[in-house]
């Protein structure tokens, strides 16, 4: 893997994390690669969505500000959420059967492009929603056990 390359982490490694604690691998990860990962605003609102108890939303809040603060937000633009109903609509045509599934993959599409869209590999430890998008759009992907 090139050791410079922009990293986007999927919300699925920062939720191992947490449920890992500190010492896990994801958590080990995700420090080492902190120099050089973007935080997609898909994720920092996934993760803000599902962090219910105040712990959980404390941490939150401080990475997303940090992220912020040093101005590795990603946030999808207008082209991106084009591009993000071209490749729905291209999914819907050739595979109608995923119809009720097109939904939930809103995000995983914006996050995907936004990773693109800066040059950016995307790290997931949910890779079957993933490869499935990467046969209508091309983005690069390293999927974690």
């Amino acid at each position: 893997m090139d050791r410079s390359r922009p990293l986007i982490f999927d919300t699925s490694v920062y939720i191992a994390a947490i449920r890992g604690g500190a010492r896990s691998s994801c958590s080990i990860e995700l420090e080492e690669a902190l120099p050089r990962t973007y935080l997609c605003a898909v994720v920092a609102a996934e993760l803000r969505a599902g962090a219910v108890d105040p712990v959980a939303r404390r941490a939150v809040e401080r990475f997303t500000l940090a992220a912020r603060a040093v101005r590795r937000t990603v946030v999808p633009g207008a082209n991106t959420w084009e591009r993000a109903g071209e490749v729905v609509s291209r999914i819907h045509r050739a595979q109608p059967e995923l119809r009720s599934k097109l939904r939930t993959l809103w995000n995983d599409l914006l996050i995907a492009l936004s990773a693109r869209e800066i040059g950016a590999r995307l790290v997931t430890r949910d890779a079957a929603d993933f490869e499935l998008l990467r046969r209508y759009t091309s983005f690069e992907l390293n999927t974690r056990e």
